[in-house]
């Protein structure tokens, strides 16, 4: 089944996330290599500008994300969100830019079709997950990228968690943990 959650925001949305794991956990839901986790951030208050930067730095910190993603949810493994790596995205300069450059498509691991529906960017590259710990942090790291990228771009790729400018050490750590548990 899929499993869709009411839009939620800061601490009881958090806490309501956290209560929805807990419900699946002990009701035996599981996950497989074909689900995958969506997270929608709004982006109704972004400039063209801002939204373009989420696209550039996505695609800009890709290769360390896949580092702690499944092998199921990394580089050209999943038609279902499919990298960014081979986009000319830096020359973009609009949404209608970055959709033109994705074909207009949906299957990538940040979706630019979302905008149109929900004034939302969709994020489908996390594998699917019952696990709060996993997901919180993946919504974090997706929320800090979008503050960050409303006044930042990144000039070049990123090599190492470490490197990610918008993380708190306690949140390089983890990805770091999850990384090692992936290899």
């Amino acid at each position: 089944i899929e499993c869709v959650s009411p839009v939620l925001k800061g601490k009881n949305g958090l806490k309501s996330l956290e209560i929805a794991c807990k419900v699946l956990n002990e009701a035996g839901a599981r996950v497989n290599k074909s689900t995958g986790l969506h997270v929608h951030i709004g982006a109704a208050s972004f400039t063209e500008a801002q939204y373009v930067n989420i696209f550039v730095n996505y695609k800009k910190l890709e290769k360390v994300i896949d580092s702690f993603m499944a092998n199921s949810r990394r580089q050209n493994n999943n038609f279902y969100c499919q990298s960014l790596q081979n986009k000319p995205l830096e020359n973009a300069t609009s949404r209608a830019d970055i959709c033109e450059m994705m074909s207009n498509e949906r299957y990538y691991k940040v979706n630019c079709m979302s905008y149109n529906r929900h004034k939302t960017v969709e994020f489908r590259q996390h594998q699917g997950s019952t696990d709060f710990k996993k997901i919180s942090a993946w919504v974090n790291f997706l929320t800090k990228l979008c503050e960050w990228s409303k006044t930042n771009r990144l000039q070049n790729d990123i090599e190492s968690i470490d490197e990610i400018p918008f993380l708190t050490a306690t949140e390089k750590r983890f990805f770091n943990t999850r990384k090692e548990a992936l290899q």
